[in-house]
């Protein structure tokens, strides 16, 4: 007889863990602004191919989800489409892996099929963001979500710091550009194929499933939805404008290495920084979110990204800018934890998949901020895009202070209280 508290409850909630620890490790080799931007940028490719990045990654993953959530909504199980997904996410990052080892120092190949292997990835995980959703919400009760994000990132930001220090050391060694890429790319593809695999071998139960719709009722029944549920739309607003307040995170270490000289070494060090500072809050924020305080973490945590343009705009040596990252780092750590409880709490169970995508849809917009930045860099500056970074945050922050019914509703959930 197995002890209480252990069991398939257990088994699925470890093994959700160990997916979060193993991806937050593969991301630290394909970070947007610490790998993959500084990639480019030796590649020789223009600002609006690098402000690309974090667009094709955010959008492309939120993208796709309302459309799938009208697919998933009357399944009741989810997680086959999250286990293919998956596989092809695995195979696009191993291509790029061999592209790098055998075309060589070529940016004709290298920086569109970069793009294109963002693209592919983010739509893919997007496709199975729905399923990650729901099925993380079936198996992890609220009042343990807290600690499973903070569990997830912080061992997964333990295993990050890891991958920092090898990433630094990978790009100070002899190994001639871009092989050290191509190394680094390597280890980031392993680990996240341990990351999908862990997941997929979730057991999933059976959950509450909606009347089947096609996509045209299920667009129709929006604003019908974003009129009656007012906290809906409320969160909707605030992650709007907070995902915006992002759109100078891809030139923060293009900033550092051009304008500061930081050295190449460096991009591993502001790995290691914000990895400790994502670790800090992740376990800083464990228990309010636990105790149904999430709105609290997400205020804290717009309050960190608006914090980190000001220090880019205050730090003049790029050791100093450590800070930059450490600030942007946690408050996306924070935002994370608390955007999917509050989420969770705002959504009926079995509309659940059509929240899900639905706000991932709308939100996809935001992410096309880092590219009219990456376009208008000559005209607007670095300078000015830190500046509209801090404004737009502030203006999140200041929104979410029209959350009493959005904290009513995520401590409702910690008792099973019904909608």
């Amino acid at each position: 007889m197995q002890a209480k508290g252990w069991g398939e409850p257990n088994r699925n909630f470890l093994l959700g863990v160990y997916n979060g620890v193993l991806a937050n490790g593969g991301e630290a080799f394909f970070h947007s602004g610490l790998v993959l931007a500084p990639f480019l940028a030796v590649l020789g490719a223009p600002a609006w191919a690098i402000g690309l990045i974090p667009a094709l990654r955010v959008g492309g993953w939120f993208l796709p989800q309302l459309f799938v959530a009208t697919r998933l909504a009357h399944v009741p199980f989810k997680l086959p489409l999250y286990r293919r997904t998956s596989t092809l996410r695995v195979a696009v990052f191993a291509l790029l892996t061999a592209a790098v080892f055998l075309v060589g120092d070529r940016p004709g190949v290298l920086v569109p099929l970069t793009l294109v292997m963002v693209l592919i990835n983010a739509v893919a995980g997007g496709v199975g963001g729905v399923p990650f959703a729901d099925v993380t919400a079936k198996v992890v009760p609220h009042y343990r979500l807290g600690t499973f994000w903070a569990l997830r990132n912080g061992i997964g930001g333990a295993l990050a710091l890891l991958s920092g220090l090898v990433l630094r050391r990978l790009l100070d060694s002899d190994l001639a550009f871009p092989t050290d890429f191509g190394f680094v790319f390597l280890l980031g593809t392993l680990l996240t194929a341990g990351a999908y695999l862990s997941f997929a071998l979730v057991r999933e139960p059976v959950g509450k499933i909606a009347m089947k719709q096609a996509l045209g009722g299920t667009l129709r029944r929006l604003p019908g939805v974003l009129r009656s549920d007012v906290s809906f739309r409320r969160y909707l607003r605030v992650r709007f404008v907070a995902l915006a307040a992002l759109l100078a995170e891809p030139f923060y270490a293009v900033y550092a290495i051009e304008r500061l000289g930081a050295p190449a070494s460096a991009l591993g060090t502001y790995v290691i920084v914000a990895t400790f500072a994502s670790i800090a809050l992740n376990f800083a924020f464990r228990r309010p979110a636990d105790r149904g305080r999430n709105v609290a973490v997400l205020q804290v945590s717009i309050a960190l990204l608006a914090a980190a343009p000001l220090a880019a705009l205050l730090a003049g040596d790029w050791r100093w800018f450590a800070l930059v990252f450490a600030c942007s780092a946690a408050g996306n750590s924070g935002m994370g934890i608390a955007a999917w409880n509050l989420l969770y709490a705002v959504s009926p169970e079995a509309d659940r998949p059509l929240y899900v995508g639905v706000a991932n849809s709308v939100l996809a917009l935001p992410s096309l901020a880092p590219v009219a930045v990456g376009a208008a860099l000559a005209w607007l500056g670095f300078g000015g895009a830190f500046v509209a970074a801090a404004g737009l945050a502030v203006v999140s922050l200041a929104l979410s202070f029209r959350f009493a019914d959005l904290q009513a509703l995520d401590r409702a959930a910690l008792e099973g209280a019904p909608r």
